[in-house]
């Protein structure tokens, strides 16, 4: 192989994995906080350790500053343990921080003095309002996104819920996944960008996830719909930036298995199938839909020394009769057995006047 062909490998190899590190950052968060004392006094050089509550695993460890603050940046979404230390002061693990996608958590350290090795646990004072920067958006956790009702489980049906977001009502008697599509801010929906994972995931023609495989909604970890006022890595687009996470293995294992379904029994009738009478009223179309699936992860090796899995499954089956896509309304006129040219006309051409 010559020297060219090499180089040319070398720096692909390197563009692509700048390019995957990059776009992996809209899909974290980050923690920020400050250390004190007891009187309010700031404290440089403590010792803080960020601690995954999922995985038990250390993904930073920092010294704060001389104005007793510390950052850590691109954190996965989850929950996390920080521990504080300090010559002085006893030990304290805050727990439950949690970390939303593109958010930035703040959190006050408050240590307290003591004379022997004392180790305390309380629960993190975070602050509930978004003060590190004016994005505006919505961030829904997976809880949310499996508890609330979706008629076809696809979390896209969700994305309204952020304030400045709108969508159509979603016909829940159509065939396929109900593709929903946003308008943020009044922008049209080709105008928003889609992450999944830190990766835009939107159509190249349309900028939706019209023909896009998307995640079912038990895989999502996290979504949030940035509306406004977000800085230049979240998108590509002027509209609604959309970032979902998705789940991954934790310490433990953990398996799930589910079936949503929906028979002609159960559902009412369309309100113009009732008709005005009872001598026009025409019976339930038939709908039957069947999504099934299951999902389990956790630590791959003793003690994770081969790292985590997780693995989703979803399948889907639908019969639906009330589907605009499964009716058909052709009708087809009788040919008179007169050919002559009035008869044709007066057929064929109802609404039109024939000569005198």
């Amino acid at each position: 192989m010559s020297t060219f062909a090499k180089l040319v490998i070398v720096v692909s190899i390197f563009a692509c994995s700048t390019g995957l590190a990059l776009a992996q950052g809209g899909a974290t968060g980050a923690i920020t906080g400050i250390v004190q004392d007891p009187s309010g006094g700031l404290i440089a050089s403590a010792k803080v350790e960020i601690v995954s509550e999922a995985t038990s695993q250390v993904v930073r460890d920092l010294t704060t500053d001389s104005s007793g603050s510390f950052t850590a940046t691109l954190l996965p979404v989850g929950s996390y343990s920080v521990g504080v230390s300090a010559a002085g002061f006893a030990t304290t693990k805050f727990t439950g921080v949690l970390v939303r996608v593109t958010e930035t958590t703040r959190m006050t350290a408050a240590l307290k003095v003591t004379q022997a090795t004392e180790t305390v646990t309380v629960s993190a004072e975070v602050a509930t309002i978004n003060t590190a920067n004016a994005a505006t958006g919505e961030a829904l956790d997976s809880t949310t996104v499996s508890t609330l009702p979706l008629p076809t489980q696809n979390f896209q049906q969700l994305l309204a819920l952020s304030t400045g977001a709108s969508s159509d009502i979603n016909n829940a008697g159509d065939l396929g996944r109900g593709t929903a599509r946003i308008e943020v801010n009044g922008q049209r929906e080709t105008n928003n960008n889609y992450s999944i994972e830190g990766i835009s995931s939107a159509d190249f023609a349309s900028g939706e996830l019209t023909f896009t495989p998307i995640p079912n909604a038990n895989a999502i970890e996290e979504f949030k719909v940035s509306t406004s006022l977000y800085d230049a890595t979240l998108g590509r687009n002027g509209g609604g930036n959309i970032d979902a996470v998705l789940k991954s293995g934790a310490k433990k294992y953990h398996f799930d298995a589910w079936e949503f379904f929906r028979n002609t029994e159960l559902d009412a009738n369309d309100f113009f199938l009732n008709g005005a009478g009872s001598g026009t009223r025409q019976p339930r179309p038939r709908i039957q839909q069947n999504i099934f699936g299951a999902d389990g992860g956790g630590p791959v090796g003793r003690n994770a020394q081969l790292g985590y899995v997780y693995v989703n499954y979803q399948g889907s089956r639908q019969r639906a009769g009330g589907s605009p896509g499964t009716l058909t309304n052709a009708t087809i006129p009788v040919l008179p057995t007169q050919r002559d040219q009035a008869t044709l006309i007066s057929t064929f051409f109802p609404n039109v006047s024939q000569p005198g």
